[in-house]
């Protein structure tokens, strides 16, 4: 049996009021900026928090399961950027890929938020509904 991750989400997404279609060109327009100019952002945080977080934790909390929880959330954090970085060019192209690549790094960022038990999980879910609004200008 084969879940359809992005099928599931649109189904709920498709429910929700659509945006005008002047507000969705504007997004697809501005989407792959937002991409690069946020994924750059994101890796190179997420990589200082990553070198960091070792010495950090080590000397001041001591714990190690803390240790672990900022380690797997810098570790996604690095991915969720570089996949953003790397949807860059397909969003530019209008393809269908760049827009999967988005929304692998929004899951990314849902599970990372969560981990930590940030409200950014909320956050996570509400730039899903322009993600989904958006979705048919990309093809394959």
């Amino acid at each position: 049996m084969k879940f359809d991750v992005i099928g599931w989400f649109d189904g709920i997404y498709s429910n929700l009021p659509p945006l005008s279609s002047e507000l969705k060109e504007f997004i697809v327009r501005i989407l792959p900026f937002l991409t690069i100019v946020f994924g750059i952002l994101i890796t190179i945080a997420s990589i200082m928090d990553f070198l960091g977080s070792t010495f950090i934790t080590t000397f001041t909390l001591g714990g190690p399961s803390i240790f672990k929880q900022l380690l797997l959330r810098s570790v996604l954090g690095i991915a969720q950027g570089v996949i953003m970085i790397f949807a860059f060019l397909p969003l530019r192209k209008h393809q269908e890929r760049g827009w999967i690549l988005l929304f692998l790094s929004q899951i990314l960022w849902i599970l990372a938020a969560a981990l930590s038990l940030d409200i950014a999980v909320v956050l996570g879910f509400l730039i899903f509904y322009p993600l989904f609004q958006v979705k048919p200008y990309y093809s394959k």
